[in-house]
């Protein structure tokens, strides 16, 4: 659509007799304008309409990788525009959505690149709004490889769902060296998490070994996911003709009266985990900054198994590191029914989400890249890493803890505490009183996990009382 407004206002501009490099200035000028005022359209709509539970879209927006110079300045007044934020002058603040997810290709954006320019932009809206999130395409592990082997993107859905691979003529493995994955069109049916300290306490209290316990959590898991797939399957095509019909999912050319069960065969279904540092404190109380060997034996035991179900099934299952965002207080309440509270398991009102070091350990962001990235190539179905910037809009610490990530393959986060005067304008990182005017009716953002969230509104708390906890004693995360 750019090169067409181009073509036509070129055509225009001309028309009225102005000279060549007017012509080019003027045309270049609107469409900048276009991109300024879509963008700033989809950011209004995404975060104004919600549905009937009080829910915003969730959207991820997945960009970067164009080499032209329509895609670059897309992509870069894309950027500029969630930098800038939205709202009344002097007051503006960046939206929550859609979320942004930046692809990084380190032979486009590495330095000296052709879009080292795309790459900065980026960093400088990191700095500012947390977002975009950085995936890498070029570094070690499952997605770069589908990147480098087949030039496939697999981006991720919602804050960190990722599908696993399925040929166009092979299925879930290529048919031959000329098959290709497809990955655009495609969806995941859930995901059904373990907790694994209250598998690992129940295993201790009735004197069993954990992984016959744990397989059997496993076997429940998988029963779940086949009695889903069947009950999906018996959908009509009419229930959702967009998606099933007119081929919004991959395969969906059905007649609206066929069962949508020809086309589930290509959706993702995913084993979660959480808590897997309280699961080591657990074993040996030790956290998983200091030991994580019991941790790591454990999810690549569930990966074998996960396997194992994927092969005898037919099913495509993956192992997802579950976020935990209400889940993280409702498992330590569970836990402690049954097993009251021990230290460093159940003694605060949540879990670690996912495979993450507990957010208290005074980690810096290398050692904490390094320890999470033990876990990285073993929840391939859903994962995300990221470190705490307690830094003012320090850009050369980004920069490089960004590049560092991207060389280790990672989908990477970058966590400020954002907090905005909602009675001044004054803004600045992690204040609870605006040091400006005194004022405690402030909105703050923070990362709820994968994604970002208002902690606060005008003053007033906006997440559960569990997370809110774990934010407040956040020192690595």
């Amino acid at each position: 659509y750019a090169e067409r407004s181009y073509k036509m206002l070129t055509e225009k501009y001309t028309r009225l007799g102005l000279d060549a490099d007017t012509v080019e200035k003027e045309v270049m000028a609107d469409i900048l304008n276009d991109f300024e005022q879509g963008f700033q359209g989809w950011e209004y709509k995404f975060n104004t309409v919600a549905s009937s539970r009080g829910d915003y879209p969730f959207i991820t927006m997945t960009m970067g990788t164009g080499t032209g110079r329509f895609a670059k300045l897309a992509s870069i007044t894309m950027l500029n525009v969630r930098r800038k934020g939205q709202g009344k002058k002097g007051q503006k603040k960046p939206v929550l959505f859609p979320k942004i997810v930046f692809l990084y290709d380190e032979n486009l954006h590495g330095p000296g690149k052709p879009l080292e320019d795309v790459f900065e932009a980026g960093i400088l809206c990191s700095s500012r709004a947390m977002y975009p999130d950085w995936l890498s395409l070029t570094g070690e592990g499952y997605v770069p490889s589908m990147y480098k082997k087949y030039g496939a993107i697999v981006s991720p859905m919602g804050c960190r769902a990722f599908l696993s691979p399925w040929f166009e003529r092979g299925g879930m493995k290529p048919a031959d060296e000329d098959d290709k994955p497809v990955f655009v069109g495609r969806w995941n049916i859930g995901a059904v998490s373990l907790h694994l300290p209250m598998i690992y306490a129940k295993a201790q209290q009735e004197n069993r070994p954990f992984h016959e316990v744990l397989d059997y959590y496993l076997e429940l898991i998988r029963k779940l996911h086949i009695r889903t797939y069947a009950y999906l399957g018996e959908m009509r095509a009419s229930t959702n003709p967009l998606a099933y019909c007119e081929g919004g999912f991959y395969g969906g050319h059905l007649k609206p009266s066929d069962k949508i069960k020809p086309i589930m065969k290509t959706a993702t279904a995913s084993f979660g985990i959480t808590a897997l540092n309280e699961l080591q404190e657990l074993y040996n109380g030790k956290s998983l900054a200091e030991d994580g060997q019991f941790a790591l034996e454990t999810l690549q035991y569930i990966n074998d198994k996960v396997e194992q179900f994927k092969n005898e099934d037919g099913n495509l299952y993956a192992i997802y590191g579950t976020p935990a965002e209400s889940l993280c207080g409702l498992q330590v309440e569970q836990f402690r029914k049954k097993y009251g509270i021990i230290e460093g398991v159940s003694d605060r009102p949540y879990v670690s989400n996912s495979f993450h070091c507990h957010v208290t350990e005074d980690l810096t962001p290398i050692q904490k890249q390094d320890l999470e990235g033990r876990f990285w190539n073993l929840c391939n179905g859903g994962k995300i890493q990221y470190v705490k910037y307690p830094i003012d809009y320090n850009h050369e610490a980004i920069r490089s803890l960004v590049r560092r990530a991207m060389a280790k393959g990672f989908y990477e986060g970058v966590n400020l505490s954002l907090a905005y005067c909602d009675d001044c304008g004054h803004e600045e990182l992690s204040m609870d009183v605006c040091p400006k005017c005194g004022s405690r009716n402030l909105t703050k953002i923070e990362r709820m996990n994968g994604y970002l969230s208002y902690s606060r509104v005008k003053g007033d708390t906006r997440l559960n009382d569990a997370k809110m906890a774990e934010i407040a004693e956040r020192k690595s995360m």
